[in-house]
């Protein structure tokens, strides 16, 4: 063997110590380190502490900036609907079925989102907690589910929104008391005591809200038909043809009234309500369902009415050409505008229709009574299709722009009951594009009621 010299031997145990020195490293990476090797283990959970961090991080930024799948499934008795929370009213996304009904759509981390009983904006609760079902998107393909035992509330004054503080503070519990008192209930009970007036048979009486005396007595109806149809009629400039009158007497065939005015309001005011709806915005047009305990009518998608509609409110009715037809209307039926429903604004594309229905019901028990009178107006002309069809009087009315059609939904003896000849539909629209435009005018006061919530309407 041959000899060895110093330096061979330093050289030899510097190298030896080097590869000891970088072995937890590298066991590190693999993970292979030994139970007691406290260096080798803490470089390894620093290493895989950074890996989750990093992990994270890119997840969350692709999940902010990539949609993905998320999946309700409604166990529970109710027909429900989805609310994304977007920090106002909630937008609706989703109509679940009772009993196992499902739906899927695509969200973002981080959203959230509210259930309610469907066609009204009533909370499913956890009865237990007293908390509303609500569920904040973390990541992709959940699936949130609304337990068997989900239902409204016991306590039925509840705050539905996130901006109902807000409202609340900037006075809409006074402007708005009707919409707040069951939407925002908790916000506005120090200002209106709105826990006792959740209750509509404490909040919607005729005493409280001061009714006054109705607008038509019997015999009313006939009075006002008859001045329209008189020869020497103050309402000629409007053009008035007599379709229907009581016994053919004034034109027309013998049955309740139905009149129209031919050249009542111009192209320019027609303009301004169709821009009015648009203003509003055009949505399929509902059907009023069953009515809730808080005195909210379900609102339901009908196979039978296809048009869609805008409720000319806020600033579609500060329109002046608006204004000013609600004013004339007010005029020529001496019914004053506090008996009136907003103008419903209609658009009927090709082969939309309503079918046959009545304006009112024979068994009215609102505040506001029937509607009495139904005044409709046609926007546009039609080129083929859209006739209102009076199905028992065989009477059909051609759209024409700036044409009114007027008909009561009620009798001249009695106007408190219902007269079920005049059932209508509106007939397709085969070519062209229809749009129109109602007054629905009831019997007694209908603004105070509906300001309060007592019409089951809370648009």
């Amino acid at each position: 063997m041959l000899p060895r010299s110093p330096w061979f031997t330093i050289l030899f145990l510097l190298l030896v110590s080097s590869c000891c020195c970088f072995l937890p490293y590298a066991s590190a990476e693999e993970g292979t380190c030994s139970a007691a090797d406290d260096e080798c283990n803490a470089a390894a959970h620093q290493r895989t502490t950074q890996q989750e961090q990093q992990e994270q991080q890119q997840e969350k930024q692709e999940t902010y900036t990539h949609k993905f799948p998320m999946k309700f499934v409604n166990k529970s008795q109710y027909r429900a609907d989805v609310h994304w929370d977007d920090g106002k009213y909630g937008v609706h996304m989703a109509i679940l079925e009772p009993n196992g009904g499902e739906s899927s759509l695509e969200t973002y981390q981080g959203h959230s989102f509210f259930i309610t009983r469907h066609g009204v904006k009533e909370g499913l609760f956890d009865l237990e907690t007293d908390e509303q079902h609500r569920v904040t998107v973390k990541r992709p393909n959940e699936t949130y589910e609304i337990p068997e035992n989900a239902a409204p509330s016991t306590n039925p004054c509840q705050d539905r929104f996130s901006i109902c503080k807000s409202e609340a503070a900037r006075g809409t519990c006074s402007w708005s008391p009707g919409w707040m008192i069951v939407h925002c209930c908790k916000s506005c009970d120090e200002e209106l005591n709105a826990s006792e007036l959740i209750d509509p048979n404490v909040r919607c009486t005729k005493e409280r809200l001061n009714m006054t005396e109705p607008a038509w007595q019997p015999g009313d109806l006939n009075k006002l038909f008859e001045s329209w149809a008189a020869k020497d009629s103050d309402f000629a400039q409007y053009d008035p043809q007599v379709l229907s009158s009581p016994g053919a007497e004034f034109g027309g065939i013998d049955g309740p009234w139905v009149v129209t005015f031919d050249n009542f309001f111009s192209e320019d005011e027609a303009n301004a309500l169709i821009q009015g709806g648009a203003k509003v915005g055009f949505e399929r047009s509902t059907d009023q369902g069953k009515m809730n305990s808080l005195g909210e009518r379900e609102k339901v998608v009908s196979t039978t009415r296809t048009s869609s509609n805008a409720w000319c409110i806020g600033a579609c009715e500060r329109i002046p050409q608006v204004s000013r037809v609600s004013h004339r209307i007010e005029e020529v039926t001496k019914v004053p505008k506090k008996n009136y429903e907003s103008f419903q604004i209609l658009e009927y594309d090709y082969n939309q229709f309503y079918r046959s229905h009545h304006d009112s019901s024979g068994s009215e028990k609102g505040l506001s009574g029937h509607r009495i009178l139904t005044f409709f107006l046609y926007l546009t002309d039609v080129e083929e299709g859209g006739e209102t069809k009076f199905n028992k009087l065989g009477i059909q009315v051609k759209p024409k722009r700036g044409r009114a059609l007027v008909w009561p939904s009620v009798k001249n003896e009695d106007p408190s009951t219902w007269d079920p000849r005049t059932f209508h539909e509106a007939m397709p629209v085969i070519k062209g594009k229809k749009y129109a435009a109602n007054h629905w005018i009831h019997l007694n006061d209908y603004e105070g009621p509906n300001k309060w919530g007592c019409t089951g309407s809370f648009s």
